[in-house]
């Protein structure tokens, strides 16, 4: 399978960003001041990010709508599962455990569903890590399944075709095998176990944070978590002059919210991955700053659940390795 260029990476990342920065702010503008559903909004805007920034969709229009509507409907039945454990700790551990395993065991490394393993994931994360009363599952149902409605006129509409039909290439995807599932079962587990005993309020945080040193395998995972912790850190840094800038002036907030998305969505294809952390750490001050007012320490917050969640990736992503150094001198 042929790489594709840095041009090709920064035009996919245009694309991804422009889609993302006109779709977020209308569906949460929807979902908050017509709907006033928060749960809904919250839904809304991560779900738009999985369909329309997380995946790298094949190049024609058909297999493109097929894979969208796959995690529409995949999404919304994770979502469904990953709220009705919620309650539960040790439902939601093992429930996190499965779907960390699942996302890299080899048997689902082929085929259409192999691109939008990484969205699923987090829409069972983003479902789950939480304790939420079923009570709230229709709106969170409805704010995934309206960004996947959404969703499917974007990608026909606002698509940068980088190659010929035929010839364009997705990035590729690092060879899978169970060494890999079972850490990131682990890791998903252990992050999900400490957010709640530490009754972390934004556990999403933390086991978002997993997920990138579990998916950059070539990559050592003591690099990816310090480049993980330094993008971070800018990002918040950067919300953090927003938010002395702007202050109380919600209006503000609405107005940098479109740029805020497409930075979060262009930088990591274009840049890098230290550049996206910090642009999506921006956007989720930007977010909260907007969706609880009374809230902007948020940035803080973000820099100590993403280091537990970093932290958490690199003791196990470590002890995987181990492991399997073991495995090789005894065999």
């Amino acid at each position: 399978m042929q790489a594709i260029s840095k041009r090709e990476q920064r035009l996919a990342g245009l694309a991804r960003g422009v889609r993302a920065a006109i779709v977020v702010p209308v569906l949460f503008a929807l979902a908050l001041l017509v709907a006033r559903e928060p749960d809904m909004a919250g839904f809304a805007v991560f779900g738009t990010f999985a369909h329309l920034v997380m995946v790298n969709y094949s190049a024609t229009g058909g297999a493109r709508s097929t894979e969208c509507l796959a995690l529409t409907l995949l999404g919304g039945v994770i979502v469904f599962v990953g709220t009705l454990v919620s309650e539960h700790l040790w439902l939601a551990v093992a429930g996190a455990v499965a779907a960390g395993f699942l996302a890299e065991w080899p048997a689902l490394t082929k085929g259409h569903l192999v691109v939008i393993r990484p969205a699923l994931l987090m829409a069972f994360m983003l479902a789950v890590a939480i304790p939420t009363p079923l009570r709230s599952l229709p709106p969170e149902l409805y704010g995934w399944l309206l960004a996947g409605m959404i969703a499917q006129p974007a990608l026909q509409l606002l698509w940068i075709p980088i190659r010929k039909v035929g010839s364009i290439q997705i990035h590729p995807v690092p060879s899978a095998s169970l060494r890999n599932a079972v850490c990131a079962g682990a890791a998903m587990g252990l992050a999900m176990l400490v957010a709640r005993l530490l009754a972390l309020h934004h556990a999403f945080w933390v086991v978002l944070g997993v997920a990138p040193a579990l998916s950059m395998q070539n990559i050592p995972a003591t690099c990816t978590f310090w480049h993980q912790q330094a993008g971070t850190l800018l990002g918040f840094l950067v919300g953090a002059i927003v938010v002395a800038s702007v202050g109380a002036h919600q209006v503000w907030y609405w107005i940098a919210l479109p740029c805020v998305v497409f930075v979060s969505a262009y930088l990591p294809s274009a840049v890098g991955f230290t550049a996206g952390q910090a642009g999506f750490t921006a956007f989720a001050v930007v977010l909260f700053c907007i969706l609880t007012p009374l809230q902007r320490e948020v940035g803080i917050v973000r820099i100590e659940d993403i280091l537990i969640g970093g932290a958490i990736s690199l003791l196990v992503a470590s002890l995987g390795y181990l492991g399997g150094v073991e495995a090789g001198v005894r065999a």
